[in-house]
């Protein structure tokens, strides 16, 4: 399946970062071409990504890989999400924040906060709420944030969460993400806020952006959403009443890759499998984006 059998069904196609454009260290061979063709196309490509960080930071890294910002109309992170509920504090979680910040994530996600009224603080005995947006080295795990989280639950100190994911795919490595500390702590009974995919809520409102900038109504069945991953992507376009396009260069390619060219009945039995396991379903699956 290739974007080319696809462009006139869809006028809007929202699309993943990692896993999907690139692999956190270079673009996927065809991401390019595809952007291009849909442009080419008179169709509007819109990104749509768990990333950590503001838009800015993100468009700058793209410009870095050879994406140009005149291929997209525009970028949406769960970041910039986080950004503004911390910002306007909209409900009783985030009014009650208080406004001592504890950071668990590298230096470069600190543009999230550090225009904001709060104070980052440098021990979890001194902060108001925690603050994960991923992990300050590739190769951290897990296990190794169990005392932090331990020292939180003590003190009853909610946790907010930029990034959903739990896994991603750095190079050919499958790294942590700040989702799957997120899910700990909830596991162990603290109190927790994340924000981007799957939340139906974030669709809407990049829909809304979508038909703000283009000046007219676009049907969500005009709109596809591209990705990786089943528990993010897939289920919050099920979630949200649209089409997706699950490609096999992120999270479930080793699994799905082996079987998709050379025996098409191993395939299906291993993809319905995924979509058991995780409770949602893409319209169409394809090697990776490619026109």
């Amino acid at each position: 399946m290739k974007l080319s059998s696809l462009i006139d069904r869809y006028d809007v196609f929202f699309i993943d970062l990692w896993g999907v454009t690139h692999n956190g260290q270079k673009l996927f061979s065809g991401a390019l071409k595809a952007y291009e063709n849909i442009k080419a196309a008179g169709k509007s490509s819109f990104i749509l990504s768990n990333a950590p960080r503001m838009p800015d930071a993100a468009i700058q890294r793209l410009n870095q890989m050879g994406l140009s910002r005149d291929l997209y109309c525009d970028l949406y992170t769960s970041g910039y999400e986080c950004h503004n509920h911390l910002k306007d504090r909209p409900d009783t979680f985030y009014q009650s924040l208080g406004t001592r910040l504890y950071h668990m994530g590298p230096e470069r996600d600190r543009n999230l906060f550090d225009t904001l009224d709060y104070t980052p603080v440098h021990n979890i005995r001194d902060a108001d709420f925690l603050l994960v947006t991923g992990t300050d080295t590739w190769n951290r795990t897990l296990e190794s944030y169990q005392d932090d989280l331990d020292q939180a639950l003590k003190r009853g100190l909610p946790l907010v969460c930029s990034n959903p994911d739990k896994r991603v795919l750095y190079g050919d490595q499958l790294v942590l993400c700040s989702g799957a500390i997120a899910a700990r702590y909830q596991e162990m009974g603290g109190q927790m806020r994340k924000h981007g995919k799957p939340d139906p809520a974030t669709y809407g409102s990049l829909h809304n952006q979508v038909q703000n900038l283009l000046g007219k109504d676009v049907h969500k069945d005009r709109l596809l959403m591209i990705g990786d991953s089943l528990a993010t992507d897939i289920r919050g376009a099920n979630a949200y009443g649209i089409d997706s396009l699950m490609v096999l260069t992120g999270l479930h390619g080793s699994e799905l890759l082996p079987h998709f060219s050379s025996n098409a009945e191993q395939f299906s039995e291993a993809l319905d499998k995924l979509v058991v396991d995780y409770g949602s379903k893409p319209t169409y699956v394809a090697e990776r984006l490619a026109w």
